[in-house]
């Protein structure tokens, strides 16, 4: 049984007459980037604040099997009258940091994620809204987390810092960290996680590791004319209706065991993470 970092089960969450969590299980494993999908009030950033503990759940529970957790969220917002460097060197007295390696932290992390350490003589309100991000990873990376969750992790950066984050979000791995990644850029996210959550209207609906749906599934779309349920052998995982035919999702050990003679329209091709979160999405 594979071990989590962060295990959430069944986590509610209600505001007024507004359930915006109604059942959200899942688990965070540890060294995979875990990316966390949904449409807009699906529930993504109330789960996340649940589990950060900025929000007390109505319902369900949640535990971590460690405590150094980093956070970036899609705003960061920080007090207007505090330069850059009094809030690392405040977060550095906070988690035990020495001093006298602190600027070469710093610089080093100023480095992976593409930050300009000149800013750190500002307030950072008065930042650009994507050194505000960047300022967001430099602090919460500060104190190496084991797992780092962010919300929105390329909002507000130009293409070269999205890059520089991705990278950094690989290097982490590397380094045996976990990261969970809460994002609507599922180009970006198909290049770099390891596993996907999609939460529907506040409920967790699938969790998968992706390259084991790469790897051993394919997706069979029948026209309407062509299927009837029941008439083709082949046990679909999953199978949803849509405005052209019938789309499955089948192991490839099914397909390749199976004799059935295909009606003309039939396409049978590789899933990827964009075509899995449509096809879930849509159950």
């Amino acid at each position: 049984m594979r071990t989590s970092l962060l295990q959430a089960r069944s986590l509610g969450k209600r505001f007024g007459t507004v359930e915006a969590v109604k059942d959200a299980t899942f688990d965070v494993h540890p060294n995979a980037i875990t990316a966390f999908l949904g449409e807009n009030g699906a529930g993504k950033t109330t789960v996340l604040k649940l589990v950060l503990g900025f929000l007390s759940p109505d319902s369900g529970r949640f535990s971590f099997s460690t405590e150094k957790i980093g956070y970036v969220p899609e705003r960061p917002a920080f007090f207007p009258w505090l330069r850059g460097d009094q809030i690392l060197r405040c977060t550095a007295r906070n988690f035990g940091l020495a001093e006298r390696r602190l600027d070469r932290i710093i610089d080093d992390l100023s480095r992976q994620i593409g930050f300009d350490p000149c800013l750190l003589s500002r307030r950072v309100h008065t930042y650009s809204l994507g050194n505000q991000k960047k300022f967001s990873y430099l602090q919460s990376l500060l104190v190496r987390p084991d797992l780092l969750i962010v919300d929105e992790p390329f909002s507000a950066l130009d293409p070269l810092s999205i890059k520089k984050t991705r990278d950094l979000f690989l290097e982490l791995k590397g380094e045996g960290k976990t990261l969970l990644l809460s994002s609507h850029l599922i180009s970006e996210m198909e290049r770099i996680c390891d596993e996907f959550i999609v939460i529907k209207k506040g409920c967790v609906i699938v969790q998968d590791d992706i390259s084991r749906l790469k790897d051993e599934f394919f997706f069979v779309s029948l026209p309407k004319s062509g299927w009837k349920r029941g008439s083709l052998d082949l046990a679909p995982s999953h199978i949803r209706e849509t405005e052209s035919g019938i789309q499955m999702l089948v192991a490839q050990s099914r397909l390749r065991e199976s004799s059935v003679s295909w009606p003309e329209g039939t396409e049978i091709r590789h899933p990827d993470l964009e075509s899995l979160y449509f096809f879930f999405s849509s159950l």
